[in-house]
């Protein structure tokens, strides 16, 4: 299996490679779409390749060209149960900001009652916790990460790769996103992350990290590693 990641701006589209054709994890903002197609063809595949599109969780930034993509490559799209909510109706607001800039932002934004909008969509298939992609043709695991939304997911690669979404993110720096609708989740998925031991991580935003990078994180903010609620 290979890994080949596409930008659509601030957010990674992730393209995952196996001998059966390609899932797309997340799908950028909403003009994504033509980018992604050109990478696939230079990768040697057409639209038809295109076995499953995978979302990690309904923000815009993540699921903009998803209902395009849909109607160019024929491929269906995957969501948790709890964001398909935001799916069907195309938009979201603002999470709860993390810190002081996420606070500020949080309430300046949902101040003026402003929306995220993007195409609404009808996910074809729901996954949850323990399912696999086997299906698609992809050898990999779903793993149920809330926090960031409560609907986010992410995916168990093999020799030790996981793709996460927004659970933990790499803009200047290894850390929690600045926004989350459920912030003591973000963290217990986090936890949950490293106790899988992960080689590399590819997050939803900058480059792909090592799972030492995110223990040593815990390790600067003086985190406890236990999920809480854990024995």
């Amino acid at each position: 299996m290979f890994i080949h990641t596409v930008r659509s701006r601030i957010a990674n589209i992730h393209l995952l490679e196996s001998g059966s054709g390609v899932v797309i994890v997340d799908a950028g903002f909403g003009n994504a779409a033509p980018l992604v197609l050109r990478t696939l063809d230079q990768l040697g595949y057409s639209p038809r390749d295109v076995r499953l599109i995978f979302l990690t969780h309904a923000h815009i930034d993540h699921v903009g060209s998803a209902a395009e993509l849909r109607r160019l490559t024929g491929a269906p799209i995957s969501l948790h149960r709890a964001d398909v909510a935001k799916a069907r109706a195309g938009k979201h607001n603002m999470p709860t900001g993390r810190g002081a800039s996420g606070k500020i932002l949080e309430h300046a934004f949902n101040g003026l009652r402003l929306k995220f909008r993007y195409e609404a969509f009808e996910p074809d298939v729901l996954f949850d916790d323990g399912q696999t992609l086997c299906e698609f043709g992809l050898d990999a695991r779903v793993v149920h990460t809330p926090g960031h939304t409560l609907g986010s997911l992410s995916l168990v690669l093999e020799h030790g790769a996981m793709v996460i979404g927004d659970a933990v993110i790499n803009q200047i720096r290894v850390g929690m996103p600045l926004y989350g609708e459920a912030p003591a989740l973000a963290y217990d998925s986090a936890r949950k992350i490293l106790g899988m031991r992960p080689r590399i991580l590819y997050s939803g935003h900058g480059e792909a990290f090592a799972g030492d990078a995110l223990a040593r994180y815990f390790e600067l903010k003086g985190l406890t590693t236990t999920v809480s609620g854990a024995n």
